[in-house]
């Protein structure tokens, strides 16, 4: 029985209902209805084949004795009194109350209130989630959720609906951090499966989706491939875009962080990280808390922030492990900040004790140890265990584990060129690096990996004498890193690149990246490669001969061996210094060369706004000794908040300058200054500046109020774009201004769609013809096509009167159908031809009318979806698709939220009244905030903002209204 046959035989049933009837699964019944040549295509056969003909010939088909039913009851439906039960649970487990939740959950299993199949499914997928999501206990999960997947698979639950959860639920477990459970194929057998029966009238539709994605997410993450990851990018925050439940939405934004830490927008990722944290803690929800603090701190880590501050995100995520949960994969995640930090403070036994712990648990899951693996490597290196390191590259290169085992393997390739480069084997580490780098780009791009490679590179080619290969694995490195921003990282490439430079015998510009290098990790207080970084100072010195350079050198060797480091080799023998020929000019005022190092430690990329900030103090205080430099805010009164340096001495010389996105800061520093000294000062702080709003472009601050909007273009009246997205999205529709080509204009719902169709009106040629909007989902079904096309008086009892239509009133102009997704599918075809041929047939009419209109249709749904479910005509979906044009939620466009809300503040100020400006804080506030309302929600604030009391001069944080 070919393919064609069997849809026939299941008609309009889903494939969930046909598959129950003959006693096989849904995936079963897909692959009968794939083409003969399909690879995963099968045939019926045996007793199922008999089945489907019993069917064809109008019988039933009669079900093994295995998968009958064993009475009435296990196919009855859930009573009132059983869902009622259940939606109290339902309850709890929103609000990420776990321990009510189990309890409460047991009880009603052990208990005879939950008489049907269906119910005590229900019961154990409720159980099964709390122990995944609320413990992180997956094993348990499975066991309780294992019983009805049997169920499911057998056709024996009374109701679809309740098979949704079930495979849901399942889909999540096989993609959880398990070694013994996870099973990415099985993941997406359930998740194929869950689709098929999920229908959009299915009461929790959004979450279950929401859930399916987040499965996909999270299995794509721990399998290590970006690739993966790629194909899942924006399906999971659209499927966000509806979910209510509380605690899905935090497990959910959880996912989009890895998703933008993945993407290189680790700014994005720690700022998810952070607002994860504080939104888990209100909720109460430990797991997620631990969780999302344990990566905020590496990615601080990685922004080089002071290990203290790590160690105290981590702390407050340790007392969550170890108070209400128990040690599973996320305490991974925690052990590698906690030993990354304590490495950087020089505490090596207590990192060493944190990272068995995490060991530990790594072998307790059976998964990969290569989450561990930088830190540990570096361990051993910095105490010159080499023999270890060794035995950990061979451990890693013979990894026989089913997770991520081709990257361990890489990682084992790229310790062991940290070992060769211990031992002295410089060119040997160089090949190991670009080994490493290249499987990691041949295992999709594994970011990480690539980017530890590509740095460490650098430095094994230049001690190699491979200085021109070294200067191509420069260029790599600068580029991944431009990718995937990282000061810490950066702080390490400028090391090797002064090593690199000394070898070329260009030493002056040796010791600028060596200095900027040091600074970085000093004020990133990482005792050991600032250490490591004096030494690399001092071999150069000593390698040009510089008085007193061996001295130098040895007392860099006794500090390493104070904080208990093994120096690594010294390369320096082989450095040739080139005579740099004085300048024949007059001797150079200060600034003239005194601005190199200060630049690049100013210009590290990845460095955070709070260091930004130390950094430029520190660097006064090297250039003007004794002058007390400070470091000061102005609000919009004027008035001053001290941020660095000593506040009691009155400085003389002040310099301001703002960070490009609405903070004024000011530098100043005490007494007279040698000639050039306030522009050395004013060209620092300038620099400053820009490192600042680089900074906050990227997301490296909490907040990142934007000073200014760029004034609305002249030939897009009424559209405010401040950010570089919607400045895209204005110049196509500049473009699109000549073309009566019809546009479908998707997004979230207050997102600016109708602001965007009203543009493409005023743009076109049309503008001074009639604009006409109709909302499709505002007008009862029975009334749909006379509002749309019009009709004659008598056409149907209570036409009095004739009536246009919609259509016809925008005539020579543009009409714009918002929310087109509503639309009847029995008014579709009719829509259809008018966009074919520019024909309508109103209502009581014999002859089609001609029209000249433009179409501009909107919605927030899925089209698509809509189409796979038969709710949306395939051929309408493909003739609106002419031009898509994509509006992002006010979330992905920070940069238009002050633009915006000064254009609300001026439009709702009462006339004749001076319109608020608004203050710092305010900005802060309104750029903080999630918008889960768009544009809509911030005019209301705005609105409701200036509601209430008298017109303030400076509309602070106070005075905001923001609700939620």
């Amino acid at each position: 029985m070919g393919p064609e046959a069997i849809r026939a035989l299941r008609g309009e049933q889903s494939r969930a209902s046909f598959a129950r009837q003959l006693g096989v699964t849904p995936l079963t019944v897909y692959r009968w209805e794939l083409p003969e040549e399909a690879a995963q295509a099968r045939r019926p056969r045996g007793r199922v084949m008999e089945a489907l003909r019993q069917l064809a010939e109008g019988g039933q088909p009669a079900l093994p004795p295995a998968l009958r039913p064993a009475n009435s009851l296990v196919r009855q439906e859930l009573t009132h009194e059983e869902k009622a039960r259940l939606n109290a649970c339902l309850t709890l487990l929103q609000r990420a109350d776990w321990r009510a939740a189990e309890n409460t959950l047991l009880e009603l299993l052990t208990s005879s209130e939950l008489r049907t199949t269906g119910a005590r499914a229900l019961a154990s997928v409720g159980l099964a989630y709390a122990y995944r999501w609320g413990y992180e206990d997956v094993r348990r999960a499975f066991a309780v959720l294992l019983p009805h997947l049997v169920e499911a698979d057998a056709g024996l639950l009374p109701a679809e609906s309740v098979e949704v959860y079930v495979h849901a639920t399942a889909a999540n477990l096989y993609a959880s951090p398990d070694g013994r459970i996870f099973d990415a194929g099985k993941m997406n057998v359930h998740v194929a499966r869950a689709e098929a029966l999920l229908r959009p009238n299915h009461p929790l539709f959004a979450e279950v989706r929401c859930q399916l994605r987040l499965a996909q997410v999270a299995a794509a993450f721990y399998l290590g491939a970006p690739e993966l990851l790629a194909r899942q990018y924006g399906r999971l925050e659209e499927a966000l875009a509806e979910v209510t439940d509380p605690s899905l939405r935090l497990m959910a934004m959880h996912g989009l962080a890895h998703e933008a830490a993945i993407r290189g927008e680790v700014s994005l990722a720690t700022r998810r990280f952070r607002e994860l944290a504080q939104a888990a803690a209100r909720l109460g929800y430990g797991l997620l808390e631990a969780r999302s603090l344990a990566f905020l701190a590496q990615h601080r880590l990685d922004e080089a922030c002071e290990p203290e501050e790590a160690l105290a995100l981590v702390h407050r995520a340790r007392g969550a492990f170890d108070g209400r949960l128990g040690r599973a994969f996320s305490f991974i995640f925690a052990a590698r900040a906690e030993a990354d930090a304590l490495l950087r403070l020089g505490r090596f036994s207590e990192a060493e004790a944190v990272l068995e712990q995490g060991t530990t648990v790594t072998e307790e899951l059976s998964w990969t140890p290569h989450h561990l693996v930088v830190q540990r490597a570096r361990l051993l290196y910095l105490t010159g265990r080499y023999a270890d390191l060794r035995q950990l590259a061979h451990q890693l290169s013979s990894y026989t584990g089913p997770i991520q085992q081709p990257l361990t393997r890489a990682y084992g390739c790229w310790v062991e060129a940290l070992a060769d480069w211990a031992e002295g084997h410089a060119q040997r580490s160089a090949e190991g690096f670009a080994a490493a780098h290249t499987r990691a780009l041949e295992l999709g791009g594994w970011p990480y990996l690539r980017r530890d490679s590509a740095v460490c590179e650098v430095g094994a080619r230049a001690a190699a004498g491979q200085l021109q290969e070294s200067r191509v694995a420069l260029r790599r490195a600068r580029a991944i890193l431009e990718q995937f921003p990282s000061a810490w990282s950066t702080a390490l490439l400028h090391r090797h690149e002064g090593w690199l430079l000394a070898r070329e015998g260009r030493l002056r510009e040796a010791r600028e990246k060596l200095e900027a290098s040091l600074a970085t990790f000093t004020l990133a207080a990482d005792a050991p490669e600032a250490a490591l970084t004096r030494r690399t100072l001092a071999a150069v010195a000593r390698a040009a001969g510089e008085p007193g350079a061996e001295a130098a050198y040895l007392h860099s060797e006794d500090e390493l061996r104070r904080y208990g480091i093994t120096p690594p080799p010294d390369f320096s023998a082989e450095i040739h210094p080139v005579q740099e020929t004085p300048s024949p000019e007059a001797e150079p005022r200060l600034g003239a060369e005194s601005l190199g190092v200060p630049f690049e430690r100013l210009a590290v990329r990845g460095m955070g706004a709070s260091l930004i900030q130390r950094e430029l103090v520190a660097v006064l205080e090297g250039l003007f000794p004794g002058r007390n430099p400070r470091l000061e805010e102005l609000d919009s009164q004027g008035r001053t908040t001290p941020l660095l340096g000593e506040s009691t001495v009155p400085a003389s010389e002040w310099v301001e300058f703002g960070d490009g996105c609405g903070r004024r800061l000011r530098v100043g520093v005490a007494g007279p200054l040698p000639a050039d000294g306030r522009a050395l000062i004013s060209a620092l702080a300038r620099l400053a500046g820009f490192a600042l709003e680089v900074a906050v472009l990227r997301g490296f601050v909490q907040a990142e109020p934007p000073l200014r909007e760029p004034e609305a273009a002249p030939e897009v009246p009424g559209f405010i774009a401040a950010s570089p997205t919607m400045n895209k999205l204005k110049t196509e529709l500049a473009g699109l201004s000549g073309s009566r080509a019809t546009v479908i204009v998707t997004g979230e719902s207050g997102s600016g769609k109708e602001v965007v169709a009203r543009a493409l009106h005023r743009l076109s040629a049309r503008a001074d013809r009639p604009y006409v909007a109709f909302n499709c989902a505002a007008v009862p079904r029975e009334l749909f096509e006379g509002q749309l096309f019009g009709y004659r008086r008598g056409a149907y009892t209570g036409a009095a009167t004739d009536h246009p239509g919609v259509i016809r009133a925008a005539h020579g102009g543009t009409l714009f159908l918002d929310e087109i997704g509503e639309l009847p599918l029995e008014v579709q075809p009719k829509l259809l031809r008018f966009l074919e041929n520019g024909e309508i047939f109103p209502l009581g009419e014999t002859r089609p009318a001609q029209v000249d209109v433009r179409v501009i249709a909107a919605t927030h749904r899925d089209l698509g979806q809509l189409v796979r479910e038969g709710r949306f005509r395939e051929d309408l979906y493909y003739r609106l698709q002419v031009v898509p044009v994509r509006v992002p939620p006010l979330r992905e466009r920070r940069e238009d939220i002050i633009a915006l809300a000064r254009h609300f503040v001026n439009q709702l100020t009462p006339e004749g009244r001076e319109p608020p400006q608004l203050g710092p804080d305010a900005m802060a506030a309104l750029v903080a905030h999630s918008w889960p309302g768009n544009v809509r929600e911030l005019r209301n604030v705005i609105e409701r903002s200036l509601a209430f009391g008298s017109l303030p001069s400076v509309l602070g944080a106070d005075r905001l209204r923001i609700t939620g």
